[in-house]
């Protein structure tokens, strides 16, 4: 599992913080482009199945809230954001609940979703491993095509445990969000990159 240090970063990228939270994300957002829904922190319908919504929030929301939730589990891009109104909007989740499935469920999840792709990562330091777990919680694990070729270099530097080289390709992978508005992923692969790179400094 990571460190706190690298829960409190991806939360701070998925989610600004807990004020931020707070204020905004409290209820059902439509982050944009592909997403779907998405709930607590960066929890999104669009990418995960019924009944993996169930086990995550089944037991933590109110039944008609999972009901509601439930509907548009699946819908992505357009058809996610045309559903965002009625009930959906009345939904709130504190912080607290949000933060506890996050731990529990997401981190692991998503941790084991990084070992699937790159099972030498738990011969990395901590920090490395977080700033990789964080790369898949936003992107995923799929290492095809030419929008993953910096995924798939890292294979082979994280055997060698090249940290410099991991960092520098997370680093280029930027390069998919540069000039197209979304400003966000850039900074996040660049602190990912500084967060290895300050782990070995």
């Amino acid at each position: 599992m990571i460190n706190k240090k690298s829960i409190d970063f991806i939360i701070q990228h998925e989610a600004g913080g807990r004020a931020y939270y707070d204020k905004v994300l409290q209820k059902p957002t439509w982050p944009g482009g592909e997403s779907g829904i998405t709930i607590g922190l960066g929890w999104d319908l669009g990418y995960n199945t019924e009944k993996q919504f169930i086990k995550d929030w089944g037991k933590v929301l109110s039944e008609p809230n999972v009901k509601t939730l439930k509907a548009v589990v699946g819908f992505k891009g357009q058809k996610a954001k045309l559903s965002l109104k009625g009930e959906l909007l009345n939904i709130r989740i504190p912080y607290n609940i949000a933060y506890d499935v996050f731990v529990k469920s997401s981190v692991p999840r998503f941790y084991k979703l990084a070992l699937s792709i790159y099972p030498g990562m738990v011969n990395l330091n901590e920090d490395t491993q977080g700033a990789l777990v964080s790369m898949i919680f936003n992107r995923g694990a799929s290492l095809n095509g030419d929008s993953r070729k910096e995924m798939r270099a890292i294979v082979d530097l994280i055997e060698a445990k090249d940290y410099e080289g991991i960092a520098e390709e997370i680093e280029k992978s930027k390069r998919l969000w540069e000039h197209k508005g979304l400003d966000g992923l850039v900074i996040r692969r660049e602190a990912e990159a500084d967060m290895i790179r300050d782990s070995i400094a």
